[in-house]
């Protein structure tokens, strides 16, 4: 029996909807389908009633769930120890990083502490987006996460230094029309007759974020924070961060602030699985936690 299957029957077991099982295991929903049918074949029995509105598990499915669900758990945990073990005896600590984090003010110079520091390890540095750097972390790609996170996502399991909080707000070019009328503030009539800019996410915006539950005429989803600033260039278009980013008090851009229906707030922090990371990745983590008023920005 695969293991493959297994996860994905676990996927589907948790969704109880093809569409959104196969997303979120980036296959299509034929390919579900016939891997589920296989584990069905294999194991002799269904697992799943299924009609045209809605997927419900058998009892063999229940008790599949229960039994399966442990022996992930068992699985995650050995590849976590085994991928720790080996991190420890070769001294590397993978750090990933929101790439438009101010550099001069907080990824540079906490990299250069760090080295200095712990001069026997040696740090790999890869930068991802918001959403990428979040399951990296949680997944056991990385050990460490610098990042911008919103108080609406789940970091659980995850504890956290927090370097900065500064509340969200609606960005545009100086050429967007609200500025060119002359708009001192925004109204959520105003969003909703606009067209607001949206970065990709690997799974769905949560529904009780901003991001679920804003309004807008239109959205248009953009690849990385590079792709949303080009576009935020044209004028069209309106987003919604903190102006915590590289470079973004040289910018062309006009900033109000959020409704209050709407307000939320961002930390740049840096996160650690700290119960599954190793013995060096904790310490320099709390290296972080002791030095963290060094980095004012």
């Amino acid at each position: 029996m695969e293991f493959r299957r297994i996860e994905y029957f676990l996927e589907l077991a948790e969704k109880l909807n093809y569409a959104k099982a196969a997303n979120e295991l980036c296959i299509s929903s034929q390919a579900l389908t016939k891997q589920i049918q296989l584990l069905e074949e294999e194991l002799g029995t269904r697992l799943f009633d299924r009609t045209t509105r809605s997927v419900s598990l058998t009892e063999d499915g229940v008790l599949c769930k229960e039994r399966f669900s442990k022996l992930k758990e068992h699985y995650d945990a050995a590849i976590a120890d085994v991928e720790n073990a080996i991190r420890s005896k070769n001294h590397i600590v993978r750090i990933g990083f929101f790439a438009a984090l101010p550099k001069n003010e907080l990824v540079n110079p906490l990299i250069h502490m760090l080295s200095s520091e712990f001069e026997q390890i040696d740090f790999e540095i890869k930068a991802n987006n918001m959403d990428g750097l979040r399951e990296q972390l949680k997944s056991g790609e990385t050990d460490l996460a610098l990042t911008n996170a919103h108080d609406y996502e789940d970091w659980k399991g995850c504890e956290i230094v927090v370097f900065k909080t500064v509340p969200a707000q609606i960005v545009v070019s100086s050429k967007h029309p609200w500025v060119k009328e002359g708009k001192k503030k925004i109204t959520k009539k105003d969003m909703a007759e606009a067209d607001i800019l949206l970065l990709e996410k690997r799974g769905p915006y949560e529904f009780n974020s901003f991001y679920g539950r804003v309004k807008a005429k239109s959205r248009t989803i953009v690849p990385d924070f590079d792709s949303m600033m080009i576009e935020l260039e044209k004028g069209k278009r309106y987003a919604v961060f903190p102006m915590v980013f590289n470079d973004a008090q040289h910018s062309n851009f006009v900033c109000y602030d959020l409704p209050d229906d709407y307000l939320f707030h961002f930390r740049t922090m840096c996160a650690c699985r700290t119960q599954k990371a190793s013995a060096e990745v904790k310490k320099i983590f709390q290296f972080i936690k002791k030095h963290k008023k060094d980095f004012s920005f």
